[in-house]
């Protein structure tokens, strides 16, 4: 638990995307570990989120001395299994006080310039097309400016709605929504 040495990090991974002419870094990757199962398990730092949100920053902070971050995958994004189709059904109590705080700590200390949104569903919406979480928390109320991006593939299920919602970019996918 070394934020001073997660921000060297940080320095020294956005050093390196801007010597090879990225511009921005998918990362970091901070939805709570909740099953050792899940397939990004590696990439995140804990299952806390004041931790979480501590390291998160900290990266952050570094890498944006030279390229733009993209924490994700916002939100609730915890299970392997079937994430395409998962709905992460969640009151608003658990959501703000447990996968939530990490997200805004993102945006509003280290100013995150863009936040790459997840394939699941919360509450029956999915995150590319939910205007509650992209709209109504993360912009307006955290005051977010940067850019929204899909997760690739299957990271975007429509094209109104995700605009609709407060998405920007759709990542690259061998399927298209028209809709």
């Amino acid at each position: 638990f070394d934020v001073d040495l997660e921000r060297r990090i940080g320095l020294a991974v956005g050093l390196e995307v801007a010597a090879k002419g990225g511009n921005v870094l998918l990362a970091p990757t901070i939805n709570l570990l909740r099953h050792p199962g899940w397939g990004r398990a590696q990439e995140t730092y804990s299952e806390d989120p004041f931790h979480m949100g501590a390291m998160a920053v900290a990266f952050i902070s570094g890498v944006q001395n030279h390229v733009l971050s993209s924490p994700k995958h916002f939100a609730l994004n915890n299970l392997e299994y079937k994430r395409f189709e998962l709905s992460a059904d969640i009151d608003e109590r658990s959501l703000r006080e447990l996968y939530l705080p990490h997200f805004e700590r993102c945006v509003v200390e280290a100013g995150a310039a863009s936040i790459m949104t997840a394939y699941n569903k919360v509450n029956g919406t999915y995150c590319s097309d939910h205007a509650h979480l992209l709209a109504d928390i993360l912009r307006a109320e955290w005051g977010f400016r940067g850019f929204v991006e899909s997760d690739w593939i299957l990271g975007t299920r429509s094209t109104g709605a995700a605009i609709a919602a407060g998405m920007d970019i759709e990542m690259p996918s061998p399927i298209c929504f028209t809709d």
